[in-house]
């Protein structure tokens, strides 16, 4: 590890990783990424097909070699709003936050 990444590591600083993998804490926000992307979808603020666009648009205008992450979160959110097995769950989502609550508090 080069000096200045040790040190920027001990001093609690983020880095980007020599490897082609995602950090857990990159996931994570992917994740949280997706569930927002549901309920945006689900409330009907945005249809897949536009941030499908949206997406695809932003991937190539990340450099492919200076930026793999950059193009593969970019793709695989991409991929995740246009993905048609998602429909049912969405349709499901939107039901459940247009639903009345029941009872009281």
């Amino acid at each position: 590890m080069p000096p200045s990444r040790a040190r920027a590591e001990s001093e609690g600083e983020v880095t980007e990783s020599d490897d082609d993998t995602l950090r857990d804490s990159e996931v994570a926000l992917m994740d949280a990424i997706k569930t927002v992307l549901e309920v945006i979808i689900a409330k009907g603020i945005s249809k897949p097909e536009t941030l499908g666009s949206i997406f695809s648009k932003q991937s190539e205008d990340y450099p492919q070699t200076e930026m793999p992450k950059a193009v593969f979160v970019m793709n695989s959110l991409r991929d995740f709003v246009s993905d048609p097995k998602r429909k049912a769950f969405r349709e499901q989502l939107r039901q459940m936050l247009e639903e009345q609550p029941k009872g009281s508090a």
